[in-house]
């Protein structure tokens, strides 16, 4: 029988006072209600921890009862919970989900059960349970509303399944599991936008086209095949529709990408990049890099970062980040805006300068890769981080960017003004100051048609 052990939660009484009134004052309970627990003494990892609980008090009504799952009750953390109101004395059941967690081994777990009676009487009772991670016999891969296959268990790789076979034209897979040992619900995996997630709900996507072979590992999370896109050795992760390297790159290094086809027939943009006939080179100050490459359209957007991954600041980095109307990267389509904006860095070619180029074209082009400035509509900011705070105070322009561009709040076109349809046109960002105390940094912006 567990040991159970009561307290009395101890609260100050609020009075109140006046002329001709006083509150009478809160009765607490000297102890919690009688309880008795009958629990699972095991469980499956996206299962159910069944319990009842035998409740009284001779005193006081009764309040509630709670049942909390800790996986490290040192931790003080619980990973599951729930909470039964116990308006009468009797018996009450039960379930506490168990969480489905990746790569968790098996191993005991805490169950601390709560009874609360109405005048705060509290008494706790701890169970321990043994939690293991399921084995399927088999999983299903799913695609769309007819297509459905098994997945087997690997020999030799525990908890590794595979399908091999032929595929859908249009694929869109998700994988599921058995129910968990009949008390749980099936568990479906899908995509994140990163990795394969527990409930993800986009389609897993796996790099393979009209058959071959999947794997997925109910552990690890781990599937295959995905593409092997690395950047001077740095593999790339699946992040928002591109694949991301964050890399420590050189001015002048080469940039060498593997597991993609003819890199040199990718569009990468002027100033982080200089094309030679022998491949591709960093055109930017050293630093560290995020790399995203886009498969579908087969271009690179490069950010400065931090050596995390996390977005670059121009307090810490020098990093000066580029949101607005009008201006966009690859194509015109792709415009950068305000919040939750494309939030590209500008290229420092240079200590202390930075370079933003390509070409002038309509709004609604989204074919003309390079296409960088709208040729009849500009209005846009530099920042010193990834969104709203730190930016630019007062904005020197250039004898002859005055002859394409004024700021009257905003960098915008001078008054009457429109680019050249076709024409590349360059802005470099020089002279900047450190962040002032209104958290604002000066710098001088030259503009013209090259």
């Amino acid at each position: 029988m567990n040991r159970i052990y009561k307290t009395l939660i101890a609260l100050s009484a609020l009075v109140a006072l006046s002329s001709c009134y006083k509150e009478p004052e809160f009765e607490f309970a000297q102890k919690g209600p009688d309880m008795t627990i009958s629990c699972d003494e095991s469980a499956l990892m996206g299962g159910k921890i069944d319990f009842t609980a035998d409740v009284y008090d001779s005193e006081y009504p009764l309040s509630v009862l709670n049942a909390k799952l800790y996986w490290d009750l040192e931790l003080g953390s619980s990973v599951s919970e729930i909470e039964l109101r116990t308006k009468t004395e009797g018996t009450y059941a039960g379930s506490i989900p168990v969480p489905f967690e990746k790569q968790l081994s098996d191993g005991i777990a805490t169950v601390v059960f709560k009874a609360v009676n109405t005048h705060l009487g509290v008494t706790y009772d701890t169970v321990y349970v043994a939690i293991n991670r399921p084995k399927f016999d088999n999983l299903t891969i799913s695609s769309g509303d007819n297509w459905r296959r098994t997945m087997a268990p690997v020999d030799g790789e525990e908890f590794k399944y595979a399908y091999t076979g032929s595929l859908p034209s249009n694929f869109k897979p998700f994988i599921t599991t058995p129910a968990v040992d009949g008390k749980g619900t099936e568990l479906t995996f899908g995509w994140n936008g990163t990795e394969i997630v527990l409930n993800g709900t986009q389609p897993i996507p796996f790099d393979i086209v009209g058959s071959g072979t999947i794997t997925f590992n109910t552990k690890t999370f781990e599937g295959t095949p995905f593409v092997d896109i690395r950047v001077n050795d740095v593999k790339t992760k699946p992040v928002n529709g591109a694949y991301r390297a964050v890399v420590l790159v050189k001015k002048g290094d080469k940039i060498r990408v593997t597991g993609v086809e003819d890199f040199s027939q990718w569009y990468v943009d002027p100033d982080h990049f200089r094309v030679e006939s022998d491949g591709v080179y960093f055109n930017a100050v050293d630093g560290y890099y995020s790399f995203d490459m886009n498969l579908d359209y087969k271009f690179v957007t490069v950010r400065r970062v931090k050596e995390d991954g996390s977005a670059a600041t121009y307090k810490d980095e020098g990093a000066i980040t580029f949101m607005g109307w009008g201006v966009a990267h690859p194509v015109m389509t792709n415009q950068f805006g305000w919040e939750n904006g494309a939030m590209v860095t500008l290229a420092e070619v240079e200590d202390g300068v930075y370079q933003f180029s390509g070409k002038a074209v309509e709004e609604t082009d989204g074919t003309t890769l390079g296409g960088a400035w709208r040729y009849d509509y500009l209005s846009f900011k530099f920042f010193g981080q990834a969104g709203w705070g730190a930016e630019y105070g007062t904005v020197t322009l250039t004898e002859r960017a005055k002859e394409w561009i004024a700021v009257p709040g905003n960098i915008e076109l001078a008054s009457g003004k429109t680019l050249d349809l076709g024409a590349e046109y360059v802005m470099t960002v020089t002279d900047c100051t450190p962040l002032d105390a209104d958290n604002k940094f000066n710098c001088t912006v030259d503009f013209y048609k090259k």
